[in-house]
């Protein structure tokens, strides 16, 4: 039943949003706005095939959410603008998600299975925290300094022998396993010309609590992306990812592409 629900739900917002969109828009896209310090402008939308759905509450609230993992694992996201520090912006990022429900659909033999049956799936309640602040650097760019802090509640202890060992699944789902991690990270985003923009980021993780050979992971992404209009754009790039694997330390370069939308909320 989860399986039909999501592609007819995900169709009618792509329907809805094609339409919002087709009404136009004063406000454009904000180079790298989703891991910057800058909100989103009060009841502006944005959502794209693989990135989370993201809404401006307020001038001082923006909410976020992966519709696609919303009914498998339940998260929600808030961003809060905090004080200006002189040219700094001050935001943080408070978010929480249920990987359980997703985690024990896994666990199956055949087709879709990748955890062993054999093992229980406690109730895992995650919580993440991020201090994001930003500057400009000239007029068409941005830096942004990230620091986060993880931690998970479990009904009972996750068997090591239910990770999922691949690139940006195995380095997120560490807090799972050892209660706590922390992150550290810095983008650079702006303009290029015209309706060309760039991102480049880097993030580190560190685990405290697992085998200091698979206690840290690191991440860096390079993207490009073209505004066709405030409502649309496309976004190509890739991601070089480094983990610790439990058997044995792993160099990843995964190609990304996404179609983004954008609206304003009547």
């Amino acid at each position: 039943m989860i399986k039909r629900m999501i592609p007819r739900w995900w169709i009618l917002m792509m329907t809805i949003a094609a339409w919002e969109t087709a009404q136009g828009g004063e406000i454009n896209w904000q180079p790298g706005a989703s891991g910057s310090a800058y909100l989103l402008p009060e009841r502006r939308v944005e959502v794209g095939l693989f990135q989370p759905l993201r809404y401006g509450l307020t001038e001082s609230v923006e909410l976020s959410t992966h519709p696609l993992l919303f009914f498998v694992m339940p998260n929600l996201s808030a961003k809060w603008a905090h004080t200006q520090l002189g040219a700094w912006t001050i935001a943080s990022r408070h978010g929480f998600s249920y990987p359980s429900v997703l985690l024990r659909l896994l666990a199956r033999e055949g087709t879709g299975g990748i955890i062993s049956p054999e093992f229980n799936i406690p109730a895992i309640f995650s919580f993440q925290n991020e201090l994001l602040a930003s500057i400009p650097l000239g007029k068409q760019h941005l830096f942004t300094g990230k620091l986060a802090f993880n931690f998970a509640f479990k009904s009972d202890e996750l068997d090591s022998r239910t990770s999922i060992d691949l690139p940006i699944i195995y380095i997120r789902s560490g807090v799972y396993y050892h209660d706590y991690g922390l992150k550290i990270g810095v983008d650079f985003s702006g303009r290029i010309y015209g309706r060309w923009m760039y991102l480049v980021d880097g993030d580190g993780f560190y685990y405290p609590q697992a085998p200091t050979s698979e206690d840290m992971a690191f991440e860096h992404k390079g993207m490009i992306f073209w505004n066709k209009s405030a409502g649309f754009q496309i976004c190509f790039g890739y991601m070089l990812s480094y983990g610790e694997y439990p058997f044995g330390d792993q160099w990843h370069l995964l190609p990304l592409v996404d179609l983004q939308w954008g609206w304003i909320r009547n």
